[in-house]
């Protein structure tokens, strides 16, 4: 196992729940410091991303088994109407990207991925101006047309740089979702989102990485789960206490100098 690969699963791991764009931070790493093929990156993320939906998993088992053998039936309902709304928006832009993102030349890509970082700090910022005009508002649990309007904005999560969970926490947050719920909501519904899109690379044949070994995708996979693991835990206990969007828009300026030296 290269260095470069535990880095990356390192990366993926620990900022994959934060309002931070996994993708567009592995996408960056990979891009400026490997060998890696441009077209192999969206697949690379893909893979990547099995190993935090284990960590849904392994995080909220008896939610998850009460969901699947409809003994919570309100939570299946809401989670597959979730699902169903990210196909609408994800499958159309995730087949332009897989036909478009190998001709974007240079550090180009560097720019879409901070432009891409700074909507997702924009995005992050409007709950906290919410929240102080309207302290008084009481919280609500996800209802059908949440889960439909958060499934939505999921979809959109496949370009590079836009955070999944930073747009669907943000949508929850501003339809007055309490929190607590609005964080454990968007953990579950990335679950079938990622066994998704990775069901439609191997049907399609396009799942394959021969630039990397087998058994270091493995452990790869390995090192996610247990990062993604630790970090669900972290931002469970101190999401009340910290503004990630001005991380986002510090990771959005430097990705966008990464590739100014593109536009000279």
């Amino acid at each position: 196992m290269e260095p470069w690969q535990a880095i990356v699963a390192l990366i993926q791991g620990l900022v994959e729940w934060l309002p931070i764009s996994s993708e567009g931070q592995v996408a960056l790493f990979v891009y400026n410091f490997t060998t890696v093929p441009t077209e192999d990156l969206i697949t690379l993320v893909v893979w990547l991303h099995l190993g935090t939906a284990l960590a849904v998993i392994a995080r909220y088992p008896r939610l998850i088994l009460d969901m699947l053998t409809l003994k919570d039936r309100r939570l299946f309902r809401i989670v597959i109407l979730a699902t169903v709304c990210t196909t609408v928006t994800a499958i159309p832009l995730y087949i332009f990207l897989k036909g478009s993102l190998t001709v974007i030349q240079g550090e180009l890509i560097n720019i879409l991925v901070g432009v891409l970082l700074l909507v997702t700090a924009f995005v992050l910022y409007l709950p906290t101006r919410s929240v102080e005009t309207n302290h008084g508002d009481q919280a609500e649990e996800v209802t059908d047309k949440n889960a439909s309007i958060a499934g939505l904005v999921q979809g959109f999560a496949v370009l590079p740089g836009l955070s999944r969970s930073g747009v669907t926490i943000s949508s929850l947050l501003m339809l007055k979702v309490n929190k607590e719920d609005a964080l454990r909501f968007s953990f579950l519904i990335s679950v079938p989102a990622v066994l998704g899109i990775l069901a439609a690379e191997l049907i399609t044949g396009s799942a394959a990485l021969p630039s990397i070994a087998p058994i270091d995708l493995l452990l790869m996979e390995i090192i996610v789960f247990i990062t993604g693991l630790g970090s669900m835990e972290f931002l469970l206990r101190i999401a009340r206490r910290v503004e990630f969007w001005k991380l986002c828009l510090l990771l959005a300026s430097i990705a966008i100098l990464f590739g100014l030296p593109a536009l000279f």
